[in-house]
């Protein structure tokens, strides 16, 4: 069962930061003391919007859902390695695993954690998520998948727009 508690938040996060005295915090939101409340609102809806499209990428099979909020280029973190990939070769990765995959759960464990930096060009965003699924192998064969993942999106404004330019992952075997 998915985690209700973002999308529980989301139409409560612009009241919430409007009527909160200055230098209060949402739990897992932090913004920059110098913008309005309705900026800082703004920002953290949108990036938990593009939170939720990554999700909503992954269960529609639309890697150009999920690569439509990158930058041109991403920094990736993962294995022990660095790679910086342009965002059609992303997608041209992501696609076929897409395709092989059917989501039983793409979920997050607990809200995700947004930070903002001062001046409001910066920011990334904490997920831990658990994912279920099913996988055709090399061999054609479905296998079962239950893994919890957990990593920071690193997004810069661009344009008055969010874009994701880096990511740092890791994950390990989830219990069943």
């Amino acid at each position: 069962m998915r985690n209700p508690l973002p999308l529980l938040l989301v139409p409560l996060l612009p009241s919430l930061l409007a009527c909160a005295p200055r230098g209060t915090s949402v739990p897992g939101v932090t913004a920059p003391a110098g913008t309005s409340a309705s900026a800082r609102a703004a920002d953290s809806l949108a990036l938990l919007r593009l939170h939720e499209r990554g999700r909503e990428a992954h269960l529609a099979k639309r890697a150009d859902w999920l690569v439509a909020g990158q930058a041109d280029t991403l920094i990736s973190v993962s294995r022990g390695g660095v790679s910086i990939t342009p965002r059609e070769r992303v997608q041209a990765n992501f696609q076929p695993y897409l395709d092989a995959s059917t989501f039983q759960a793409w979920d997050d464990i607990v809200p995700p954690r947004i930070r903002i930096s001062p001046d409001g060009q910066m920011a990334y965003v904490i997920v831990q998520k658990r994912v279920h699924l099913t996988a055709r192998d090399s061999t054609g064969a479905t296998q079962a998948e239950r893994t919890r993942f957990a990593w920071m999106s690193v997004y810069e404004k661009r344009g008055g727009e969010w874009r994701m330019t880096a990511i740092a992952s890791t994950d390990r075997p989830d219990t069943p």
